[in-house]
């Protein structure tokens, strides 16, 4: 498990409603990880008596300029302002592009890392030609990691700082964040319950189902049609309201075995 880890969070970045059948529970959510980088600000030119912000516009007086006149700069321990571009921090951190194998982590381990994002890595080509040498040494070597069942841990500079990655033997590189950019838990909250409860929950699970679906986005398709509609007059389409906070557990959890098994008879 991870050591070293960041203070826990003490403020919520948001709130959700946790709805299953008609049990709803209200959450507030937290951010499990932070930013261990150095923080870049842009200014005009170099000007850090000038900040820039998202767009290229100068904070003082409004004036919009032009891209090439943004400055990404970084604040020193004893308040200077340097500049501070990609390449800078990753020749500081280790060689540009160079992925060193750290070590090899069971693929069972890999949970023990908290993944990032996910870059998928293929041998290069040269002038668009495959080269024949370097596909066979990836492929052997990602067969190696598949029969020891491993995955390599590797340090890489990419763009900005060197990163760590598990690089599987399917060709994923799994970008990972370091344990002190992972926040402590916050404790969780001592409350009895009974076994009939319990057994009550694996119920209503066993009525909404136990699968492994394929989830693909669709709130891309969801906000356009809401922009649409919204663009050709039509009045917004109100979600239904969220289930009411249960005060009963048992009478709430019963009436959402119900709901399920009604709404998986429909499918």
């Amino acid at each position: 498990m991870h050591t070293g880890f960041a203070p826990a969070p003490s403020r919520a970045t948001n709130t959700i409603t946790l709805s299953v059948g008609v049990l709803a529970i209200p959450l507030s959510v937290y951010s499990g990880t932070e930013s261990t980088r150095v923080a870049r600000k842009e200014f005009f030119k170099g000007d850090p008596n000038i900040a820039v912000g998202r767009s290229p516009v100068r904070k003082d007086d409004g004036t919009v300029i032009e891209s090439d006149d943004v400055v990404r700069m970084a604040e020193s321990d004893d308040g200077k302002w340097v500049v501070l571009t990609d390449d800078e921090i990753a020749d500081c951190t280790s060689p540009k592009g160079l992925a060193e194998v750290e070590a090899f982590i069971p693929v069972k381990n890999i949970s023990t890392y908290l993944a990032e994002g996910v870059l998928q890595v293929r041998p290069k080509r040269e002038k668009s030609r495959p080269n024949p040498a370097i596909e066979k040494a990836f492929a052997v070597l990602l067969a190696g990691m598949a029969k020891r069942k491993v995955c390599a841990l590797i340090k890489v500079a990419m763009r900005g700082p060197a990163r760590y990655a598990l690089l599987t033997s399917e060709g994923d590189l799994i970008l990972v964040h370091t344990a002190d950019a992972v926040r402590e838990r916050i404790p969780m909250v001592t409350v009895s319950y009974s076994k009939a409860e319990v057994d009550m929950v694996a119920a209503l699970i066993d009525a909404v189902g136990i699968d492994t679906p394929t989830i693909t986005d669709d709130t891309a398709v969801a906000v356009r049609g809401y922009v649409n509609a919204k663009a050709g007059g039509v009045a917004a389409i109100l979600k239904p309201a969220a289930p009411a906070i249960p005060v009963d557990i048992m009478a709430t959890l019963s009436a959402s075995i119900d709901a399920a098994k009604q709404k998986k008879g429909a499918a």
